[in-house]
């Protein structure tokens, strides 16, 4: 079943190796039929419910600091007076004096439970300290995860207010003068700025995530750099309204107006040859 799986493209190889270790003779059919056609994330996802793992506990410490070597004492070759027939090679510094380059973590560990991982520097980790004193009645233990999940929420509501206009109680368009007002709707073009009542409606309703879906069914996993998408194209009158628009990673945006208006050309000062 895995082979012919991997032959028609439905579970890749990667996706096979994260679950090999957790497959079993009575689990591997039902296991391989929900990971086809699933992301990285999903399948991700699949693992941490097959072997959850506790969660890890909290904590802030500081890295070993990473010094480089002292410079050599050694005599500087003498200059030679012959030219070499190959330019010589420029000499990496040594690895112990890079600085580390891990990258941050968030991974699932268990069924709704995730690990994240990041390291900070000293100005953040000074808000940090000053943050956990003045939480101590509501957090008396201090705990990075559950401050984290206050900060989180708090900018997101921010960024949110800023970016898709999201209020408790949103204020209601006002006119100034109605009746010239509604005669200017019904004769201008549609508007192609997305209004904000618009935005409101259309990002939960989409999830946050790209709303295209391919011709097998397939939606797109995309969550960063999304663009809110006419499905009737501005330029042929499309309105925004929450029916007309939709989000889209900007890849799937600029592939759905390539369909309709054909490929983008760009601009060149170039003169055709003849």
């Amino acid at each position: 079943m895995i082979l012919d799986l991997l032959a028609s493209g439905d579970v890749t190889l990667t996706s096979v190796r994260l679950l090999g270790r957790h497959l079993t003779p009575q689990n591997h059919q039902a296991v391989l039929a929900r990971a086809s056609g699933g992301s990285r994330r999903e399948i991700e996802a699949l693992v941490a419910e097959l072997a959850p793992q506790p969660d890890v506990p909290s904590s802030v410490r500081k890295l070993p600091t990473v010094t480089a070597p002292p410079p050599s004492t050694a005599a500087p070759p003498q200059a030679s007076t012959s030219v070499p027939s190959e330019p010589t090679p420029a000499i990496a510094p040594p690895p112990a004096a890079l600085p580390p380059t891990s990258r941050p973590i968030v991974r699932v560990t268990a069924p709704e439970r995730y690990r994240v991982q990041f390291t900070i520097g000293p100005e953040t980790h000074e808000r940090f300290r000053r943050l956990q004193a003045l939480l101590r009645r509501e957090i008396p233990d201090g705990d990075p995860g559950r401050i984290f999940d206050r900060a989180v929420a708090l900018l997101l509501e921010k960024v949110e207010r800023a970016k898709l206009g999201a209020a408790a109680k949103p204020h209601p368009s006002r006119t100034i003068r109605s009746v010239t007002d509604t005669a200017a709707r019904k004769t201008a073009l549609p508007s192609r700025g997305v209004p904000r009542a618009v935005k409101r409606v259309a990002w939960p309703r989409d999830a946050g995530q790209c709303a295209f879906v391919s011709a097998t069914g397939r939606r797109c996993s995309e969550r960063t750099f999304l663009e809110f998408h006419h499905v009737q194209p501005h330029a042929k009158q499309g309105p925004a309204t929450v029916e007309n628009i939709s989000l889209r990673c900007w890849r799937h945006n600029q592939y759905e107006a390539e369909l309709i208006f054909g490929p983008h050309r760009r601009e060149t000062n170039e003169k055709p040859a003849g």
